[in-house]
């Protein structure tokens, strides 16, 4: 197991096309784009967040990116920029939450959101993201397993995560909510 606190120094990760960067107040104008689209919004997760993240005013966005901000000093999760490399582009954030709070054995789990924009909303993109966050996240997060929200007309994340050995989470986990696929 890795003896890389995330919250100490966050971890930047590259793959062919995206670099995963920790969220700065600096990228706020590129995320607006995405947390501004109601195309990318149908796929936000906002259980258990009293937000849908969904924002038409920049400095209500602005306030929430600040939000997330004090949730990292807190060492609750971590956002990160997602940059398309060839580009420059945001092309969106994911998150990574380490958590117990769903677990059925007690055990540490990684609670994933991944919010991209509509261009990025295809299989290809979303295989090397996630294939991206889970080359690290057990690791570097501490967590023996992975959950992810794929809300049911959300078909090309549901097929990725299916090819990624993901299954349904409620028999596996306390989770209450549905659309929700859990790995190990």
């Amino acid at each position: 197991m890795s003896e890389r606190n995330v919250f100490e120094e966050c971890p930047v990760y590259q793959s062919g096309r995206f670099c995963l960067k920790k969220m700065r107040m600096e990228d706020a104008e590129g995320l607006f784009q995405c947390y501004s689209n109601p195309k990318a919004a149908k796929y936000f997760n906002g259980d258990c967040c009293g937000d849908d993240f969904y924002y038409t005013e920049f400095s209500r966005f602005v306030k929430c990116m600040e939000f997330w901000e004090s949730r990292y000093r807190e060492k609750d999760f971590v956002r990160f920029t997602v940059v398309h490399q060839s580009t420059g582009k945001i092309a969106g954030m994911a998150e990574v939450c380490p958590s117990y709070k769903y677990s059925a054995d007690g055990s540490c789990m990684g609670i994933l959101r991944l919010d991209i924009l509509p261009e990025y909303e295809d299989r290809e993109d979303i295989q090397e993201l996630m294939e991206l966050l889970l080359a690290h996240v057990y690791e570097d997060f501490h967590v023996r397993s992975v959950i992810m929200k794929a809300q049911e007309d959300a078909w090309i994340r549901r097929s990725v995560l299916k090819g990624l050995y993901f299954v349904p989470a409620q028999d596996e986990c306390s989770i209450p909510f549905k659309d929700y696929f859990i790995r190990y």
